[in-house]
């Protein structure tokens, strides 16, 4: 009996695969997914800490207006000196909350508030950096890396009662690397520091997670 082949199938099944296997993932992805999640309770983003960690700082300003009849108004404005790492830290929080942390409800109870509580970044000698300095900056044209960038973060979430009583206090903590090269340097601080904030979300999700306290609220 002649085989037949159903061609347009086979390509619709191949391209489909592809798709799917090179689809870009969001920034935004973890590297776990939570089997079980935390009950519906009140989130809260300090920003504040955040901003102060990340030394982002903001200005107010207020203005006296006289108007008709000798009346005073005050007006104010803000103004924000922003920071893409902070925001970053910040969006997220907000994701690892609502995608792995905290399941959907319309009654809440309980709360937790996160923050980062310390970021650095700074870099480090290496072996490419005595290759720039012999070869007169000539290695760094050429794309040899000229030093180590290094960025810790570290993560705190702080869990609290129907009464505003404290449960429990985790931190988990992150670090990335990446070689720094004349042609990177701009945008390597920014994907160490997602990297970063990634591995210190994993490293506290595995803390929540095994705690005992909070264990009970996942059955």
């Amino acid at each position: 009996m002649k085989k037949t082949y159903h061609i347009p199938a086979i390509l619709f099944f191949l391209l489909s695969t592809t798709t799917l296997l090179f689809a870009q993932k969001s920034v935004y992805t973890f590297p776990f997914e939570n089997t079980y999640k935390l009950p519906a309770m009140s989130v809260y983003i300090n920003t504040d800490e955040i901003a102060s960690t990340y030394q982002t700082w903001g200005n107010l300003y207020t203005t006296e207006i006289t108007g008709l009849g000798d009346e005073t108004m005050e007006q104010t404005s803000t103004t924000m000196i922003s920071d893409v790492k902070a925001m970053d830290a910040i969006r997220f929080l907000e994701f690892y909350l609502q995608d792995q942390l905290i399941a959907p409800g319309d009654e809440t109870s309980g709360a937790v508030e996160m923050s980062i509580i310390y970021y650095n970044s700074r870099s480090r000698a290496n072996l490419g950096t005595a290759l720039t300095v012999l070869t007169l900056g000539l290695g760094a044209l050429f794309g040899i890396p000229f030093s180590t960038g290094i960025t810790d973060v570290e993560v705190q979430a702080t869990f609290f009662d129907d009464s505003n009583l404290l449960v429990t206090n985790h931190r988990g903590i992150g670090r990335a690397k990446v070689l720094e090269t004349l042609y990177n340097i701009n945008s390597s601080k920014r994907n160490q520091h997602q990297k970063a904030i990634k591995r210190a979300l994993s490293d506290l999700n595995e803390q929540i997670m095994s705690d005992p306290k909070l264990a009970k609220e996942l059955i």
